[in-house]
Parts: structure tokens; sequence; C-alpha cells
């Protein structure tokens, strides 16, 4: 179960209209701009007349890793007021823990100690909602690292100089792009694309799904506000989607459903089979396209064919 969760209520942060006068004085300073949510946050920050100024871990040229002293003189060029993004990390649960804990925490602490003084940053990062549950968080390396950032960004928040400069948003599973191989949907692709058996558990575990450029768009909601609430905030609709009730209409969709190996496999253990986040305000949720729809209207497009039935 979760260890803590945030009531159902209003988020405290103040209106857009008092912030707004401040917000396209100040740059973005993004880290992942390359990325699958990097690149869906630029293009939304520059509909909005943000300036953003994309920060590489990695050299350009020679892909070698770039020292933290290179990065913090390029942060400290940007003399306006700006917003750190950390869009960037690793996903695949695959990968080693040190590799993990390297991309998803030690890479984005270090840059926040670092620059910390300077009272003209503030600070965003991205976890997930299911980092607050143990046993994913203990059988799932990924997981793992995003419960071990929460714990270094809540312990950094005491410093009274980050007070309304720092920020965690818990969000949920990203659609859209190319799909990643080691995810339940990008696994779920293959099958469609190669036309072999996709074996799965029985599928009750609960997920909410949401696709990259509404995510980016609450993010750029976000960052266009004064932070004067918790820390932590939880980007939820409030209403997830069974995993078989999800895999059963996109393979009806495309009319494959006896590729569909229903529990096949097990459960595993510790998944959320029965909690609903709590619903987020909707000046930060916007509009949210349909999960089960919207995964079928990206498949189609991945896959180059139309649906041939309604899920």
């Amino acid at each position: 179960m979760p260890t803590s969760h945030q009531p159902r209520r209003a988020c405290p942060f103040i209106s857009r209209q008092t912030w707004g006068h401040h917000v396209k004085s100040r740059s973005v300073i993004l880290f992942g701009s390359s990325g699958r949510i990097g690149r869906a946050l630029a293009a939304a920050l520059a509909r909005a007349g943000r300036r953003v100024e994309p920060v590489n871990w990695l050299d350009p040229k020679t892909k070698a890793p770039r020292e933290q002293h290179e990065i913090i003189e390029q942060l400290a060029a940007v003399k306006s007021d700006a917003d750190v993004v950390f869009a960037s990390g690793l996903t695949d649960p695959r990968a080693r823990s040190v590799e993990l804990i390297h991309a998803n925490v030690e890479r984005p602490v270090g840059v926040i100690e670092a620059t910390m003084s300077e009272s003209r940053f503030r600070y965003l990062t991205i976890g997930s909602a299911l980092e607050t549950f143990a046993n994913p968080a203990v059988n799932n390396p990924y997981l793992a690292s995003k419960a071990l950032l929460w714990k270094r960004i809540s312990q950094l928040a005491v410093d009274p100089r980050l007070n309304g400069r720092i920020v965690h948003l818990r969000g949920h599973t990203i659609y859209g792009g190319a799909p990643a191989p080691h995810s339940f949907l990008g696994q779920m692709y293959e099958s469609l694309r190669a036309g072999k058996p996709f074996p799965m558990s029985a599928g009750h575990q609960l997920r909410e799904y949401a696709h990259v450029d509404d995510f980016a768009l609450s993010l750029t909601a976000l960052l266009g506000r004064a932070w004067t609430g918790p820390v932590s905030i939880g980007l939820s609709t409030g209403d997830p989607v069974r995993l078989c009730d999800l895999a059963r209409a996109v393979f009806r969709a495309f009319d494959c459903e006896a590729l569909l190996q229903l529990g096949a496999l097990p459960t595993p253990a510790g998944e959320n089979l029965e909690l609903k986040f709590p619903r987020s305000p909707d000046w930060l949720l916007g509009q949210q396209r349909p999960p089960i729809e919207g995964i079928i209207e990206w498949f189609s497009e991945l896959l180059g064919r139309p649906r041939t039935r309604e899920p």
C-alpha cells in the first residue's frame, strides 16, 4: 500500500493572474530537451512565450559526460530568473540500479545543491505516482530511484532558502512518441506490429495514462504559477483503467484479439489493484484525452493502419 497520499482538495497555488506578469520574464532551463517529455515541453513553452535554454548531461560532440562545473557555468550564464526543469533520466527498470540512481537522483540533486543559493532559480523534478508504493519500489529499480529522488528532494526542501522554489511532480505513465520496448505499451505495440502473441497477467492492475503533449501542458501550467503549496504534487485524473480493459480494447480495435493471452503471466506482487489517486485541480490537469482512445489512436499512427473495429 502507498506510504502517503495527498487529500482530495484544491491545490493551494496562487492564481495565474497574480503571477502572470512574472512568467514570461523567467527562462526555463531544460534538462532532457531531446527526450520525449523534453521535446513536448519545449514546444509547449515556446507556444506560451517562454524562453527555453536546453542543457545536456553529455557533450553533444563526444557524447562523453560533462563535468558538473561545465553545467553549473551554463546555468550561471542565464542571467534572468529561471525555472530549472529536470525532464531527463532513465526509465528502463532493467538498467543497473547504480545507473538509474546516477541519472534520476544524483544528477538533478547535484545541480540543485550546487545552485540553491541562487534565489533566482526554481527547481522542478518529475517523479512517479507509484514511487509511494512500497512493494513496486522495492521490486522495480526505476521506481526505487524515483522514491530515492523524492527522499532527497524532501530533505532539501527543509532548507528555508528553497521555500517556494522547489516542487516534485508525481505523474503516471506517459505515451506518445516512440514506444519504449521495456514498457507494457511498448510490448503491446510490438505484438501488434509483429503479429505475435501477447502474454500478460490477469490485468487487474489500475493505471493512468497521459499523452506526452497533455503532460507537457500540465507542466507549463505549473511553471506559470507561484509555488506556495506542498513540495510534492500529484498529477492524476482520478479515473484509472484496468490493464485488462485496456488490452482488450486495443487488440479488439485492430482485430487482433487472438494474440491477447490474458492470465498467462502472474500478477506481480504489490501492484495497485484498488487505489484511485485524487483528481488534480482543473488548472493543472487541463484537457486530458481519454486514455484508451488516445492509445489506440497513437498505435494507429505508429502502425500506419486504421483501426478495424470499435474497441
